[in-house]
């Protein structure tokens, strides 16, 4: 594995303490007040956000049983916008998951070439009792776990269908989920990051998966679709055992990871 490396870092302020009393005795001396009034900065912004429109809008459902769905839903009280909305929050984010774990893949393969080792072969996977999980190549399991988001993927595909949605439609949490993940493949596909780097962004993304899907579950199971809610639970149940396998890898790469002599 790359190691974290001990080297020539000139971040830190404590390298030039002269330099650092200087700049925070001009920050003194500068300051015209003791206390900086921001309330009309803050006002300004809170104008922006009561005058900004939102993030996107959910598509009127294509079919007429969708139609028909949707109004018989809010006669019981029911949201099923923000059902669909989850949806596809849920459609881009395993559709990120699946793209991010080909990054993954990647990044192991060139891990174990930098090597000529494999150090996540070493480290023992036990599941949620606690038993140890049957032998299983790294490479195989992390595409196991890909295989699994895809599926997870064409699952919430249909489920919009199912519900008269267009899972083509981009809806407002899909969008933001978007942007918000988009940070996660930079670090991913960063030829720089290491493997137990990569490994630590991932442990965010299952967290928020997890948390993800039982939210859905709840909500299809609040809008009397209880077949998908029970799908949906088996997906969470997945994601569950993909956090596990992802949290036990990095614990064990970061207890291994060696310490060179600094440089």
């Amino acid at each position: 594995m790359q190691p974290t490396i001990l080297g020539p870092n000139m971040t830190g302020a404590s390298l030039a303490p002269d330099s650092l009393a200087a700049m925070t005795k001009a920050t003194d001396d500068l300051s015209p007040f003791d206390d900086i009034d921001t309330s009309e900065m803050e006002s300004q912004k809170l104008t922006y956000i009561e005058e900004s429109d939102p993030v996107g809008s959910i598509a009127v459902p294509a079919t007429l049983k969708g139609v028909a769905k949707s109004g018989l839903s809010k006669l019981k009280g029911k949201h099923p916008g923000v059902f669909l909305d989850k949806l596809g929050e849920r459609l881009a984010y395993e559709r990120t998951g699946v793209r991010l774990y080909d990054a993954l893949i990647l990044k192991f393969e060139s891990a174990v070439q930098i090597t000529d080792g494999d150090a996540l072969a070493s480290i023992e996977l036990t599941g949620e009792d606690g038993r140890t999980r049957p032998a299983q190549r790294p490479d195989q399991l992390l595409r196991s776990i890909r295989a699994e988001e895809l599926e997870h993927f064409q699952l919430i595909s249909d489920s919009i269908v199912k519900m008269g949605g267009d899972p083509t439609s981009q809806t407002p949490c899909a969008d933001v989920m978007a942007l918000a993940s988009s940070g996660f493949m930079q670090v991913l596909t960063d030829p720089r990051t290491t493997l137990a780097q990569c490994l630590n962004v991932m442990l965010a993304v299952e967290l928020a998966d997890n948390a993800g899907w039982e939210l859905l579950a709840s909500l299809a199971d609040d809008m009397g679709e209880s077949d998908l809610a029970g799908q949906f639970l088996g997906a969470l149940a997945e994601e569950q055992d993909h956090l596990v396998i992802v949290k036990q890898w990095l614990t064990g790469l970061v207890y291994e990871d060696p310490q060179p002599a600094v440089i």
